[in-house]
């Protein structure tokens, strides 16, 4: 007994869902014939465009040409065209205007005589179009209904003139915009640009679109610029060295392996206590140039606030400034040591104005971390360690050697980090960017540096101490501190 009951309520539910439908087309239907209607019903609205007058060969008649135009719904019975003398009203001619359709535009032509005109020179005329019971008399519908022109009868002649009443058409508009050669009125319930003339509704709409278009258009230039301009990207490092476990630690293989993890650099800072030791790395392409084969893929500077690690302000330079410095890495083999600061200033200029726009004035006595992401092809580069202790005042060579890689890859990552110094006490704002701006320019140059290998030849037989090359003439950079810029290689080692 229960399936047949079953059956009897899908049946029923499927007549409740068909019945459901039915209502629904219906209402639609009922809708499509209300807005139909609704055109339908709508009222004509003419609008005629601004008269111009010719006159013929003879000099006998004015031909006055013109087009009326529908702005509204179709027309059903026809009107009449009136001309007629603006000052004293009277009626020159008038014509039949056929009804016309929705968005229908008919041109007319009409001749007045000259002679028949009752003052000589100029005299103004009136048009009007359309205007009955549908359109009435000072109504705002038939506002665009009429237009004014002048007739001057000095200019009919002998001659084929053509003579335009510009100041007519002028007249007929509150605005005109002779650039782009469009009169415009303004309505209660719209506006009209040139013959067509515009509801409100019809304004809104297109302002609608408008703002629509304009739309569309920011998101898809905001599209286009994720797709081909990436935001400058700073990814996760990890050493390329291999870490290999069966190295016994007090052996020269095991204790080289654990020094690499703490170079950070190839610059060698003044010692902080004696008999330091410090370890280097380099990076060189096969016949040993600085940085050959080698490219810069991401530069970032990295601040912790006043607080401790709580707010950390890190920034990641564009891509347009890592371009800039790989452009001049690739030359860097021509330039002399001069030549190098110079093209490295504008950069370090970019560089340090990028790193010190998040950086609040409070937090500018803290130091600045510069990192430096490397990449080279695996085939053509090589990278050095070097360590250094520092005995009897100089920096002395202990021990160098390569590493071996692991699985990288064609290319390999290398990372550098450097260490910028905060504002000092007692100097602005002014004085510590500008000599950010030289610590930077300085650190790239000595970076970039191609011509120690020629300066350590040139020394290798004058071992002097570090004391002694602080207080040479000939330092390499200038009026730079000579302890952070003398190749460690030109110092023999004991």
């Amino acid at each position: 007994m229960e399936k047949p009951q079953s059956h009897c309520l899908t049946s029923k539910s499927a007549a409740n869902i068909a019945c459901a439908l039915a209502r629904f087309a219906l209402l639609i239907c009922l809708c499509l014939a209300a807005g139909l209607g609704a055109a339908q019903a709508s009222p004509r609205d003419y609008s005629i465009s601004p008269p111009r007058v010719n006159y013929t060969a003879d000099g006998e008649f004015a031909v006055v040409s013109f087009s009326v135009s529908n702005q509204g719904g179709d027309a059903s019975e026809p009107s009449q065209i009136i001309i007629s003398e603006y000052q004293s009203g009277r009626i020159e001619t008038s014509e039949q205007l056929p009804a016309l359709a929705a968005d229908q535009r008919q041109d007319f032509s009409i001749q007045l005589p000259l002679a028949k005109l009752s003052a000589d020179g100029i005299i103004s005329f009136k048009i009007e179009a359309g205007i009955d019971e549908f359109e009435l008399a000072e109504s705002p519908i038939a506002r665009d209904n009429s237009q004014l022109f002048h007739i001057d009868r000095s200019q009919a002649g002998g001659e084929n003139r053509a003579a335009e009443t510009t100041t007519a058409a002028e007249a007929a508009f509150d605005l005109t915009i002779p650039i782009v050669n469009m009169g415009v009125n303004f309505f209660g319930d719209g506006i009209q640009l040139n013959e067509r003339r515009y509801s409100s509704a019809e304004m809104l709409r297109a302002l609608g679109i408008l703002a629509l278009a304009l739309f569309c258009l920011w998101l898809l230039s905001l599209i286009l610029r994720l797709i081909f301009r990436r935001p400058p990207r700073f990814d996760a490092w990890q050493p390329p060295y291999a870490m290999n476990n069966w190295h016994d630690p007090n052996s020269a293989e095991g204790r080289r392996q654990s020094w690499q993890f703490h170079a950070q650099n190839s610059a060698l800072d003044p010692p902080s206590a004696p008999d330091q030791v410090t370890v280097l790395k380099r990076l060189q392409d096969k016949r040993g140039l600085i940085l050959g084969s080698w490219q810069i893929r991401a530069m970032r500077t990295a601040q912790y606030d006043v607080y401790g690690r709580i707010n950390r302000t890190e920034v990641v330079m564009p891509s347009k400034l890592v371009k800039r410095l790989n452009r001049v890495l690739r030359r860097a083999p021509g330039y002399a040591n001069d030549e190098l600061r110079k093209a490295m200033a504008p950069i370090a200029k970019s560089l340090c104005r990028h790193a010190l726009g998040p950086v609040e004035k409070q937090n500018l006595m803290l130091p600045l971390a510069l990192d430096i992401r490397f990449e080279g092809v695996a085939e053509k580069i090589r990278i050095q360690f070097e360590l250094y202790q520092h005995h009897d005042r100089a920096w002395r060579l202990i021990d160098q050697w390569e590493p071996a890689l692991g699985p990288v890859g064609e290319y390999v990552p290398e990372h550098f980090s450097f260490t910028l110094n905060g504002q000092l006490s007692g100097e602005s704002n002014k004085a510590y960017k500008a000599r950010l701006r030289d610590d930077v320019t300085r650190l790239l140059a000595r970076l970039f540096h191609h011509h120690e290998a020629e300066e350590s030849a040139a020394r290798a037989n004058d071992p002097q101490s570090l004391q002694d090359l602080l207080n040479t003439e000939e330092a390499p950079w200038g009026d730079a501190p000579l302890d952070d810029e003398t190749d460690p290689r030109s110092i023999p080692a004991s």
